[in-house]
């Protein structure tokens, strides 16, 4: 369920731009963040213990590096020539920081699962 309402963000995304000439990431994101929503929550084959804590470790990690790199970025690219009174704070939107952390703690947990069996193995 999840791959599909990515496909279906994906393809909504060019679609829009199709009829409007610019790329609207916020859609994106927003398709992207439901559907690593399904993705990271969804049930394991073996949901045990083990697969709950490398979830959590996995979200908590995920949080903090997403957090810290959306901050800089906004700092850094977004609003490095800021001038009080004049210009307005830019920021990337909730979707983008939400499909960006949800992007990396399930990129992260298939991580730490792999690295889980490769010990198991030896």
């Amino acid at each position: 369920m999840g791959v599909l309402i990515i496909i279906a963000g994906i393809f909504s995304f060019f679609q829009q731009y199709h009829k409007k000439g610019v790329y609207d990431f916020n859609e994106l994101a927003v398709g992207l963040s439901w559907g690593f929503v399904f993705i990271f929550f969804s049930k394991e084959k073996t949901d045990d213990e083990m697969v709950r804590s490398l979830k959590f470790k996995a979200l908590a990690t995920a949080l903090i590096a997403s957090f810290s790199i959306t901050h800089l970025y906004n700092y850094f690219f977004l609003n490095w020539h800021f001038e009080r009174g004049r210009d307005v704070i830019l920021s990337i939107s909730a979707y983008q920081f939400l499909a960006f952390t949800l992007m990396t703690a399930t990129a992260y947990f298939y991580y730490l699962k792999y690295q889980m069996t490769l010990n198991e193995g030896e």
